[in-house]
């Protein structure tokens, strides 16, 4: 279902991969797909380059919660 846009979003970030949007959009389906470790690494990426967005933050946060202490 989000192959395409998964795809879409590595060539953006191949050709810049500071691009927020793309990370943001990555960790979202990384989410939505059930790959925990995946979605943290690309939320962390995104809110390195924009630390006060609040909806990435949440976003860390609750899949650190959803972990429950787990080694990510």
């Amino acid at each position: 279902y989000y192959g395409p846009a998964v795809a879409d979003i590595m060539k953006t970030l191949s050709l810049n991969p500071r691009h927020f949007g793309a990370l943001a959009g990555l960790g979202l389906i990384l989410e939505e797909t059930g790959d925990t470790e995946g979605a943290l690494a690309a939320y962390r990426r995104a809110l390195a380059l924009h630390p006060h967005r609040p909806d990435v933050r949440e976003a860390i946060e609750r899949l650190e919660k959803a972990a429950g202490g787990q080694e990510l």
